[in-house]
């Protein structure tokens, strides 16, 4: 065994503590070669597009959260947008963040996969209250113009109270500030939230109310999208301007106030008017008001000079009587008016009561009754015309038919007729007479007395008995007509009596 040599023993290293860099590039590393490439699913939160083009983000499920970054270049290759409340699945490597100390994902690659649980909670809730119409514009109400006392409902400790404070003293120092302080993050927040607006109320002199905070996920800001602090601020009696997160962040308290702001500054900023502006135009007003005073002056100054070189103004009763004469003037012209309307009006009452009276039932029933009896009485006079005409014609042609058949006519033709006075009867066979009978025979001109010496009883030829035949019809037919002629018979009627 070689003898002990104390040479050889090491001295003990003294130990240098590592530098803060030092010990996180070693954490560093052991993530990187530890980590080289994860998959991991959330639901994004605190999104932001910085103005360079890289986007940051957290991604958290309900017990973790991790920071992640998208460089320009990657996410400009994303096809799907990102926001708030999106469940997705990022892939691509841990590393360190040196100057904060903390661990992030680096995302290669990024897709959605549905619609995280705050998200919908929040689109359920915005669509019950939408339909129960808690967000009708009809229903906003205007700011005041000038408010003399601020209520805010926020946290006494945050950066958005200071922020508040710091605008409302710069823009309007005379406004009185009322602070309802309230969590506005984690368990209990939104009944907090609740009673600073209701405590508010109940002071009776405030003109408007902002509520709001600061930025932050979209769990921080999830009291103010309870449905209590929603219902809370629409039954406010004081206008309400709600100013939750950044400009991008919407919750349900914006849409149920009167008036939605992008951040606390911008609310402080609506509730008050800047007095330097009010300043300037006060001064801008004031001179315009001394400019129009002066104006006015000037042209009253001018009338008043105006009025004394007036005739008028020296004999005032030189327009009183211009003003009588006028006045009487227009008294006759008016009377004269009257008169000619009246006589207008009475002209045409008279034409209308004679078109009244030319159309009255009577009259027209009167016009009606004479046409009819003019109308009868032409009837009846042509019924007449036409009866004697026809039947006159009728009796012309009886009388001509009669008059040559008359035994007087035969008689002219050289024909006699001999009568048997003692019974009158005409005879046309010997055998009806005896002799020492009269006879009497009528010629055409006068008459002869005979007496029968001799009957004789030759046979007559058929020409003689046809003859004879004839003028004894022709007697007889004479005979007859007489005799109706002068018989009596019914009364005759005319048509028309």
């Amino acid at each position: 065994m070689p003898p002990f040599d104390a040479t050889l023993i090491p001295e003990p290293k003294e130990e240098v503590p590592e530098t803060v860099w030092e010990l996180t590039r070693r954490i560093q590393a052991t993530i990187e070669d530890g980590f080289p490439q994860v998959w991991v699913v959330g639901e994004i939160s605190n999104y932001k597009r910085h103005t360079s083009g890289h986007v940051f983000f957290t991604l958290k499920d309900e017990r973790a959260s991790l920071r992640c970054i998208i460089w320009k270049s990657t996410a400009e290759r994303l096809r799907h947008e990102i926001a708030d409340g999106l469940e997705v699945e990022a892939k691509g490597h841990l590393s360190v963040f040196e100057k904060a100390g903390n661990y992030q994902l680096y995302v290669s690659s990024l897709r959605p996969r549905g619609v995280g649980a705050l998200e919908v909670a929040f689109r359920k809730l915005k669509e019950k209250l939408q339909k129960e119409g808690l967000f009708d514009p009809a229903r906003k109400r205007p700011l005041p113009r000038f408010p003399r006392r601020v209520g805010i409902v926020t946290s006494p400790t945050g950066a958005a109270v200071r922020d508040m404070l710091h605008v409302l003293a710069r823009r309007w120092p005379a406004v009185q500030i009322v602070l309802a302080p309230a969590l506005v993050q984690g368990p209990g927040a939104a009944g907090k939230i609740v009673r600073g607006i209701q405590r508010l109320n109940r002071l009776g002199s405030i003109d408007v109310i902002i509520i709001g905070r600061g930025g932050g996920s979209l769990e921080d800001l999830w009291p103010f999208n309870e449905e209590s602090v929603a219902r809370a601020v629409r039954a406010s009696a004081v206008p309400i301007v709600s100013a939750v997160g950044h400009e991008t962040d919407f919750s349900i308290s914006d849409f149920a106030a009167d008036v939605r702001a992008a951040t606390p500054s911008a609310a402080a900023e609506m509730v008050v008017p800047d007095a330097r502006e009010v300043l300037a135009a006060l001064a801008v007003g004031s001179r315009r008001l001394v400019r129009h005073m002066m104006h006015l002056r000037k042209e009253l100054a001018s009338r008043l000079a105006l009025a004394r070189r007036s005739r008028y103004f020296a004999h005032p009763e030189e327009l009183v009587l211009a003003r009588a004469q006028a006045l009487e003037d227009l008294v006759g012209r008016m009377r004269a008016a009257v008169r000619e309307a009246a006589g207008d009006r009475r002209l045409r009452l008279e034409r209308a009561a004679g078109s009244l009276a030319r159309h009255a039932p009577r009259v027209k029933w009167q016009a009606a009754q004479s046409a009819l009896r003019m109308t009868l009485f032409r009837l009846r006079a042509a019924g007449r015309t036409m009866l004697v005409h026809r039947w006159r014609a009728q009796v012309d042609g009886f009388a001509q038919r009669l008059g040559d058949l008359s035994p007087d006519r035969v008689l002219a033709r050289g024909y006699s007729r001999t009568v048997l006075e003692r019974t009158g009867a005409t005879l046309t066979r010997a055998a009806d007479a005896r002799p020492g009978d009269r006879l009497r025979t009528h010629l055409a001109q006068g008459e002869l007395a005979s007496k029968v010496e001799q009957v004789s009883q030759r046979r007559m030829s058929n020409d003689e008995q046809g003859t004879a035949k004839g003028e004894g019809s022709s007697q007889t037919a004479g005979r007859a007509t007489r005799r109706r002629k002068d018989a009596p018979g019914p009364p005759q009627r005319t048509l028309f009596e």
